[in-house]
């Protein structure tokens, strides 16, 4: 586990693309999955990790020299929210394997030392029951559900996952 550096933003965009692909593929528009979806992710990933906010953080988890997960969240995000989890992602072939959680764990870790008394919040769209159930089982709660626009155009129910604080993701993450 480290932190993502400009150097991979080409990894991280390929990972990240290659994973809609494979969840999002009746979410999100096959249009956009198969054409601009690569050409969206490596403007995102060049821009965020070119320029980062000061309350980004982007961590790569690694097998030898190649990404198998990634996190991006942002302190602070929504007043009313809390901190913001843009982003995880495990390759295909590393499902089940605890990169996941690990890389939630960091998530917390970063957002606890940082933002510790505000809550921690994702999006995730509605009919991916898996990764429900995953935050589920690492304490969140379902907040509530709304109608979002993917980067592709596309409509889809997506629902707020939240922890009211940032300890409850990491202990949830360690266990």
């Amino acid at each position: 586990m480290r932190a993502a550096t400009v150097t991979d933003a080409e990894s991280i965009a390929l990972l990240h693309v290659d994973s809609w692909r494979r969840t999002y593929r009746g979410m999100m528009t096959d249009d956009f999955l198969d054409g601009a979806a690569l050409d969206n992710r490596r403007r995102v990933w060049m821009e965020r990790l070119t320029s980062p906010l000061a309350n980004q953080f982007v961590s790569v988890a690694e097998e030898g020299s190649t990404i198998v997960g990634f996190i991006c969240g942002f302190g602070q995000h929504d007043l009313a929210w809390g901190s913001y989890i843009d982003n995880l992602h495990v390759a295909s072939t590393h499902h089940r394997h605890g990169i996941g959680r690990t890389l939630m764990r960091e998530g917390g870790k970063w957002f606890g030392l940082r933002y510790a008394d505000v809550g921690v919040y994702l999006w995730v769209m509605e009919a991916n029951t898996n990764a429900r159930a995953f935050y589920e089982r690492l304490g969140a709660a379902n907040a509530g559900t709304t109608e979002l626009t993917d980067p592709g155009g596309g409509h889809a129910p997506n629902c707020r996952y939240v922890w009211p604080r940032p300890g409850i993701l990491i202990e949830q993450a360690g266990a």
